[in-house]
């Protein structure tokens, strides 16, 4: 069946009336030899659409976002949710304005989906970094959201390609390039300075078995990786093969009773495993191995410990090989202590206790995983277990002795074992959890880490309280709209689990809108802090319930919803650490959006309602007229192309300008006129380089204003702009 006969024969009548105007404007249409019931093209009722008449009765170009015929907005219904559906008093039809913003899922690389006014939702034309250049690999990078291009190094050892600029003379081996040590008698030129095995080259140390670095006491040990060949497997070894190197200590232990043995290695950025082994050589008497982990004060660390190790009649040699991605400098931490046995509190059912205010020392390092949490880490998990007699009010506290991996707590149900047994979780370098009035039973605490430490854990009980109003979604405080409400977290735990952000300390507010709305929400967060603000269904059930959600660390974080139907609904906020943040939810009656065509100098500034409203451009095609304060990248005079946009205040008025969901990494700038494009005002310049892109809360006195919309670092594109005005 072609794609014709599909939206004939198969489409539903709405959405195939929607469909046939597009086919008459293209040429294409279903054949029929019935009369047409509407002979001057005027379109018909709902989603239909239409051309309009012209002399000879040939069709003009249709407005394809005009509908049929129309007296009130209730008649208009495409079924399309990216469209903002009216009836257009001043032609009688129903017009169905599309709106780009609603489409938008949220991932930079794919680029910008759009909104057809006869299909609904289009995906957007993945976005193109490739500058052309075979010496160049570039590359979409989503975490940023731009464009990255690097210097081609096709061996990965950090050195471009010397027929690029750089200094690689051999871009097909990863041992060979400038950054390399020259290696003694290999006959090979290691450092590309053009000449093989010169006075300065080194023999690399500790190489090999027979070559290992002695060590018979504590402490740290710094060695290199640098010139290494790659010599010894083991269970925790790297990948990339080709850059991995390997060098060896010896940890001699004297004869005695037996010590457990445990070794940290650590670099700067490479990727580093440790393996402790009986005989040098031999990957069949390993002892014990770490892998690979980011430290929590930032480089990567390998971790492991060997238990009860030594013999009381006589010395013990025991191989350690340190392993990289490629050659590094490596300090190895060795430390002999006391010998213990492998924690037993692997399991809900071997969970040791927990008594209140006596903190415990868990030391998260070869325990296996068994436990499903949503703060899941790389890393096993201890678990403790208390109980309550009565009600209680439940803190759990842990923070990392050594500092290497961030702790992660889990408080579960006396279930404990299975996933929906968790009660809340986080992962944080001081990680708190807080559930108020607890019934009694039976709990359990899991315990796990980013990467390998040591983690004081304690828990404290106090009388149950009752929860303040802003506690759960259910019977929620009423927030009023456009004022900012300040929210203390301090008496708050983590009860709602929405999907947006971490598991954080939340706070609930009910938003009632009586009328179709247009709804801006804004946390702003202490600093430091990791949160979310979402706007969400009544019963806040999960991620099926959540209508907008804005995430992260970059403060003021925002999230928005067009066109919410009436109705009640619940904005929730959540700061990972609890700390203070301030909440406001600005509410309009839904608007159409405004497509910004042209506004390209003075003369053409667009005028924006004093009451506001949504708009959206595209800089692509535009010149560059007006330079920006805070355009510190820009590389021309006046930068990258932009628009100007006029806004007239007949009182003082807070205004908020939100360019969320834009394509590129914007600018936005503030002009006091009254003559064009007026003199930018102090702190009324932005760039926005996160995914949430400029924004800007300003109080204005009465005046002219021009919003001059632009790109940071000649940046320019499709973009968005919110403008709330509101009572200061």
């Amino acid at each position: 069946m072609t794609r014709l006969a599909r939206l004939c024969g198969e489409r539903p009548l709405r959405r195939a009336r929607a469909v046939v105007a597009a086919l008459v404007l293209t040429g294409a249409a279903c054949t029929s030899n019935a009369p047409n019931p509407f002979p001057s093209s005027t379109g018909g009722a709902g989603g239909e659409g239409g051309g309009e008449g012209g002399a000879g009765g040939e069709l003009a170009p249709a407005d394809p976002t005009l509908g049929g015929p129309c007296v009130d907005d209730g008649q208009c219904e495409d079924d399309f949710p990216c469209t903002f559906d009216a009836c257009d008093a001043a032609v009688g039809r129903c017009r169905f304005t599309p709106d780009d913003s609603l489409c938008q899922n949220d991932v930079y690389c794919d680029g910008v989906e759009r909104c057809n006014a006869q299909l609904g939702c289009t995906p957007g034309e993945p976005i193109g970094c490739s500058d052309r250049s075979t010496c160049t690999i570039d590359a979409c990078d989503e975490p940023s959201q731009t464009c990255t291009t690097a210097p081609r190094d096709a061996d990965l050892d950090g050195d471009p390609d010397g027929h690029c600029g750089g200094g690689d003379c051999d871009d097909l081996d990863p041992g060979v390039s400038s950054a390399q040590p020259e290696v003694c008698g290999n006959e090979r030129d290691d450092d590309c300075d053009g000449d093989a095995d010169e006075d300065d080259c080194v023999s690399p140390e500790h190489d090999v078995c027979a070559e290992a670095l002695e060590i018979s006491a504590p402490g740290a040990y710094p060695m290199t990786t640098a010139g290494a060949g790659f010599h010894y497997a083991s269970s925790c070894g790297l990948p990339r093969p080709m850059t991995t190197r390997d060098v060896v200590a010896a940890v001699i232990l004297p004869p005695g009773p037996p010590v457990d043995v445990q070794v940290t290695a650590r670099t700067e950025s490479a990727d580093v495993a440790v393996t402790l082994a009986g005989q040098c050589g031999d990957a069949s008497t390993e002892l014990a191995c770490g892998g690979p982990f980011a430290a929590a004060g930032g480089g990567r660390i390998a971790k492991l410990r060997g238990r009860g190790l030594g013999d009381p009649a006589r010395s013990t040699a025991l191989p350690v090989y340190v392993t990289t991605a490629e050659g590094a400098p490596v300090v190895l931490d060795v430390a002999f202590l006391p010998p213990a046995p492998p924690p037993d509190n692997e399991t809900c059912g071997t969970a040791a206790r927990l008594a209140p205010g006596e903190p415990v020392l868990a030391t998260i390092l070869d325990a296996a995983r068994d436990l499903g949490s949503a703060c899941e880490t790389q890393l096993g998990e201890l678990v403790y277990t208390f109980e309550l007699a009565e009600p209680r009010d439940v803190d759990v506290y842990a923070v990392s002795t050594d500092g290497d991996g961030a702790p992660s707590l889990s408080l579960r149900a006396g279930g404990c074992a299975l996933p929906e047994d968790e009660l809340t979780c986080q992962t944080a370098p001081a990680p708190h959890l807080f559930r108020r009035a607890l019934p009694a039973g039976t709990y359990a605490v899991a315990v796990s880490a980013t990467a390998p430490t040591s983690a004081l854990v304690t828990l404290e009980l106090s009388p149950p309280t009752e929860p303040p109003p802003d506690e759960g979604c259910e019977g929620a405080a009423e927030l009023e709209p456009n004022r900012t409400t300040d929210v203390s977290l301090a008496s708050h735990q983590d009860d709602i689990d929405l999907g947006c952000g971490p598991r954080a300390v939340d706070a609930a507010y009910t938003l009632e809108l009586g009328v179709a709305s247009d709804v801006l929400l804004v946390e702003r967060l202490s600093g430091g802090d990791v949160g979310a603000i979402a706007l969400s269904a009544p019963a806040c059930g999960g991620a099926g319930d959540v209508l907008a959600c804005g995430e992260g660390e970059v403060t003021p974080l925002r999230s928005a919803r067009h066109n919410v139907p009436p109705g009640s609904y619940r904005v929730v906020a959540e700061a990972e650490l609890g700390q203070p943040v301030s909440v406001t939810a600005f509410v309009r009656p839904a608007v159409a959006p405004t497509l910004v065509p042209f506004s390209d100098t003075c003369e053409g500034a667009l005028e924006i309602p004093e009451s506001g409203g949504f708009f959206q451009g595209n800089t692509t095609n535009a010149a560059a007229d007006f330079d920006a304060g805070c355009d510190r990248a820009g590389t021309e005079d006046r930068g990258a192309p932009d628009q100007l946009l006029k806004l007239t205040l007949t009182a003082p008025r807070r205004v908020v300008l939100d360019m969320a969901g834009s394509s590129y990494e914007t600018l936005l700038s503030v002009r006091r006129g009254p003559g064009c494009p007026g003199t930018e005002m102090p702190l009324s310049c932005t760039i926005g380089t996160d995914p949430q892109r400029s924004f800007l809360d300003l109080s204005l006195d009465p005046g002219v204003y021009f919003l001059q919309i632009d790109g940071h670092a000649m940046a320019r594109g499709l973009w968005f702009l919110d403008v709330r005005v509101v009572d200061p």
